[in-house]
């Protein structure tokens, strides 16, 4: 008893806190008494209360009180009773009667219930539970990018990303009793956008059940189409968030933003009452878990238990919830029918007339037009190229060979001609080959867009039909198989393969869009271009195919824009968009309007020369190109392959990665297979890490493309590819996911190798960031150029890529590649990419100018020579060191056996002592001379001595040739004179002594 007591008190006490403030406090907010200026609250009624469950306790138990509803006191207060255990829940199709037996009742006609689960398909504001935030990843985006208003936006049918580079994110909460799961369906129409959608706990945690993962990659949907994905969740707290941001700020185009139309959770608490069917649905039986619209003409009754059908006068769309008027038809609400069938029979073909579907107007009423009656009319003609075919009876094109102007059969080309072939589509009798048409809605169900229905042809011009609801988006596409060129390059320039020109005219009351998308086979539909609003005239458009790819190219119009609410007296049904005219040029699956001339043979006959040959006039053969040229994309003459490029009979040069540049041999073949460069990786503030990948293949080979990108999409734990790009380079986006990697927004950056030189500029290409070399190595830089042809709205040249080498003896093998510090991530503009890359395989290739010989001693007429390289040796490959050589030898001379400056030093010390042998040679010769003058003094002592100045030899006299006075001449020997014959020498006196001495003075 005493337990019980407890309990009641305590749940009294949960009883008053749950009281409105009202019913606790005065108006003036500090007592529970009335102001006295403020009139008596009523007494509370038995309706006057609703009942709730308490919050569990640790055993899961709970309890129903009663709470009033509206500003009351006192009364009969209900008392608490104890509740179902916590965890209860309900089937689909049922709810949880609180008010009475507390047991799951099956729900009534016209309401439905999911159970334990939640429905959100209903977009006018959002929903309760729902929140959005934004934040901004500066791995994207500059760091001054508003993003404060980049968030998710309900606009009606559905809820929609910002459609921007900022990371907008939806989350709800939801905390389930059991395992269960989120369900939602979405539209995305390219990779420019990435979605993300994760489920975590409150730890943070990723949520795995069974093998399903709560971490997806939703992929693309392509342009007004709808999938649907399913995450298991498990029992307890959830937290889904729904992330979008593009993936690349170099575009000029805003990315796609995400849609989504319906998100169902289940595995939620009770439900406490069922819903009611929405606008247009009805449920007839009891116990629904969905809503049946109803068909075209019939609305749901009041209480939405059954669809009644509209007046003979009114009509409604699926789902529709009320009836509208039906306008007298026009003579817009029928279309033609021909039977080219009877065109073989006469000149007439039987003509029948159709209400387009679904019928909205009404006829046989004043003012209004009525079908025509069948008839018959001239045949029409077909489109040039084309010929009325016996067996179908439809236009079809002309065999190969033939022409035809398409008002009359197919004719053989004259001789020495051969068809040009073209898709021209100027007549809409009925839809041309190769073109399909359809409808899509936002409902898969909705009859107005059956399979056959879409585009409808008007004779003059092709329109998007007139009477379809304002939700439907109309498809016409058109396939394009093979062309008849395959492409090139002139001057650095890609040449277009061929062009698709349209003309079109928009007429709405609306932001009506019209779509050109363009979808390459192996890879996503890409929107081209976009057009919004009603046009005053006929607009001609042109578009630029640079690769033989085959494709798919769609017209998707729209009456109005899905984020704007039309007003009530808006009436979109006969908003149309018109084509009148298609052309594609130099296509195979096409038919030929006309002939042209031909190459001709010695015997005036059409030629088909073989790849990289070329019909010269000159000698009437086919040619090959000389080598290093390629065939000029009109085969017509043969082009200089770029610098550094070479090529034998192909059309497109290629590098086997050995060339010369300025008569300096480089050898880069080591380099050569497949090389990866990743970005820096971002990270988002649950630590999601993403980075851009380049595949690269620097030179590729001969024969194809080595580089390929791939994208990938997680489906059901499952990786399937969605796209390839084949390339010498290529970009992806990887986005790492558990032990496997996603990589999406794959494109090539570089299709063909233009050239290779020192230069920074080729062609028009022209690299303006990579710094020169700092360090006082004389080596150039080498630079690889590289183009894609693939045009964007932001790239309307296509995209390129320069590739820097750079000599570094210190980078061994491979060495390191990197990006340019001014360009983030490699590019400065989201079309030219940078890269630079260092290696000492850019380094020149050794010649026999890099080493040099020593030679030995030499020893019995034998020395060894050995080579080495010469000091700072800056080149690789090439030349190898030769190996060491004995070679013969002589034995130099005992000079050449010393050191040069013991040689110098001997040659110094024998030139000194032959000059000195000369000086005293010289001196002792004049000495001899003096002497000799002076013995003939003596010799003369007998006489008198001559003058002083006659004492010296005359000019041109010998001393030999002195006469003495006895008129002999005296030997050097007789210059001694012998007295008494004695043999004693006779000796000068003194006075003679003198007078010497003034003679010598």
């Amino acid at each position: 008893m005493a337990a019980s007591t407890k309990i009641f008190t305590a749940v009294t006490t949960l009883l008053v806190l749950s009281l409105p403030c009202s019913l606790t406090k005065g108006n003036n907010g500090n007592t529970g008494t009335p102001d006295e200026n403020t009139a008596p609250l009523p007494q509370c009624t038995e309706t006057d209360f609703q009942f709730v469950y308490t919050e569990c306790d640790d055993e899961q138990n709970r309890w129903r009180v009663a709470v009033p509803n509206k500003d009351c006191q006192g009364g009969n207060v209900p008392a608490p009773i104890r509740a179902p255990k916590c965890g209860k829940t309900c089937d689909p199709g049922q709810y949880l009667d609180i008010d009475g037996s507390q047991e799951c009742l099956p729900c009534k006609k016209g309401e439905f219930s999911l159970g334990g689960g939640e429905l959100f398909d209903s977009w006018k504001e959002l929903p309760p539970g729902f929140v959005v935030d934004v934040e901004l990843d500066s791995w994207w985006n500059e760091d001054d990018t508003n993003c404060s208003s980049s968030l998710w936006k309900p606009v009606g049918p559905f809820i929609q990303s910002p459609g921007d580079y900022c990371y907008s994110k939806l989350i709800y909460s939801a905390d389930l009793k059991k395992e269960g799961f989120v369900n939602f369906t979405y539209s995305l129409a390219t990779r420019d956008t990435l979605f993300h959608v994760q489920v975590r706990n409150e730890q943070c945690e990723a949520v795995s059940v069974g093998e399903g993962r709560g971490d997806k990659f939703p992929g693309t949907t392509g342009e007004n189409m709808w999938a649907s994905v399913t995450i298991p969740l498990e029992a307890g707290h959830n937290i889904i968030t729904w992330k979008a941001f593009g993936l690349s700020s170099y575009e000029e185009s805003k990315p796609p933003p995400i849609y989504i139309k319906e998100i169902s959770i289940m595995g939620l608490d009770y439900t406490s009452k069922c819903t009611p069917c929405p606008s247009g649905t009805y449920a007839p039986n009891e116990g629904s878990s969905e809503c049946i619209r109803c068909d075209a003409d019939s609305v749901p009754n009041a209480e939405a238990t059954e669809c009644v059908s509209c007046q003979r006068h009114e009509y409604a769309y699926p789902g529709s919830s009320q009836c509208t008027e039906r306008l007298p038809c026009k003579d817009s609400d029928y279309y033609r029918i021909y039977d080219y069938s009877k065109c073989y029979e006469s000149d007439k073909t039987k003509v029948s007339y159709e209400w387009i579907e679904p019928v909205i107007c009404q006829y046989g009423v004043a003012g209004a037009v009525n079908l025509p009656q069948s008839g018959k009319e001239t045949c029409p003609s077909c489109n040039p190229g084309m010929q009325l075919s016996k067996e179908s009876g439809h236009c079809e094109f002309c065999e190969e060979g033939k022409f035809s102007d398409g008002k009359g059969a197919c004719e053989e080309c004259p001789a020495l001609t051969v068809p040009k072939k073209v898709m021209k589509y100027l007549t809409w009798k009925e839809l041309p080959p190769f073109m399909n048409t359809l409808c899509l809605s936002n409902d898969d169900s909705d009859p107005n867009c059956q399979a056959d229905s879409g585009w409808v042809p008007a004779g003059d011009h092709i329109h998007s039909g007139e009477n379809y609801a304002d939700d439907v988006y109309l498809i016409l596409s058109l396939k394009v198989k093979e062309f008849q060129v395959s492409g090139g390059y002139v001057e650095g320039q890609a040449s277009p393969v061929s062009t698709v020109t349209f003309a079109f005219k928009l007429e709405c009351h609306a932001d009506c869009n019209l779509y050109f998308v363009e979808e390459v086979e192996t890879a996503e539909p890409e929107i081209i271009k976009i057009w919004t609003g009603q046009t005053d005239d006929v607009v001609v458009y042109k578009h630029s195919i640079r690769t033989t790819t085959p494709r798919v190219f769609t017209w998707a119009y729209e009456k109005k824009d899905p984020e704007k609410e039309l007003e009530e007296n808006v009436d979109l049904r006969h908003d149309v968009a018109r084509i009148y005219n298609i052309t594609v040029s130099n296509v195979k699956n096409g038919g030929a309007s006309y002939c042209e001339p031909c190459q001709q043979s010695k015997n005036k006959e059409c030629i088909s020369c073989h790849e990289g040959m070329y019909y010269s006039n000159d000698t009437q053969t086919c040619t090959p190109c000389p080598l290093n040229t390629y065939l000029s994309p009109a085969e017509d003459a043969c082009i200089p392959c770029g610098p550094g490029l070479k090529n034998v009979q192909k059309r497109i040069c290629y590098s086997d990665c050995k060339f010369t540049l300025d008569g300096t041999d480089y050898d880069l073949t080591p380099l050569k297979g497949f090389h990866t460069l990743d970005t820096s990786a971002s990270f988002t503030e649950l630590g999601n890490r993403f980075f851009k990948r380049f595949n690269i293949s620097l030179c590729g080979t001969e024969e194809k493309m080595e580089t390929i990108c791939k994208a990938d999409r997680m489906s059901n734990n499952v990786m399937e590819k969605t796209a390839e790009v084949k390339s010498l380079i290529c970009r992806s986006t990887i986005l790492p996911s558990g032990n496997q990697q996603i990589s999406t927004q794959v494109m090539s950056i570089g299709d063909v190798l233009l050239g290779i030189t020192h230069e920074d500029t080729l062609n028009n290409l022209k690299d303006n960031f990579t710094k020169p070399r700092s360090d006082d190595l004389d080596v150039k830089d080498i630079k690889f150029f590289y183009h894609s042809p693939h045009t964007t709205s932001a790239c309307p040249e296509g995209r390129s890529t320069i590739i820097t080498l750079r000599c570094n003896p210190d980078a061994k093998a491979n060495g390191t590649m990197e990006f340019v510090p001014e360009c983030r991530d490699g590019t400065c503009d989201g079309c030219n990419f940078l890269i630079l890359w260092n290696t000492e395989m850019a380094c020149p290739s050794c010649t026999e100018k890099d080493y040099t010989s020593i030679e030995g001693s030499c020893d019995q007429e034998e020395q060894e020579v050995t080579y080495i390289w010469k000091e700072n040796k800056i080149c690789v490959g090439g030349v190898s060191l030769p190996p060491k050589k004995t070679q013969a030898c002589e034995m130099p001379k005992w000079y050449n056996q010393m050191p040069w400056y013991a040689q110098w030093s001997i040659a110094g010390m024998v030139t000194m002592a032959i000059l000195m042998a000369v000086l005293i040679i010289f001196f002792w010769k004049r000495n001899i001379k003096l002497e000799y003058k002076y013995q003939k003094l003596v010799a003369s002592a007998n006489g008198e001595l001559p003058a002083a100045e006659t004492c010296a030899l005359s000019e041109g006299e010998d001393e030999d040739d002195v006469v003495f006075q006895d008129g002999k001449k005296k030997s050097f020997l007789n210059k001694f004179k012998f007295k008494n014959g004695s043999g004693e020498k006779e000796l000068l006196n003194a006075s003679d002594s003198l007078s010497m001495q003034a003679y010598l003075s």
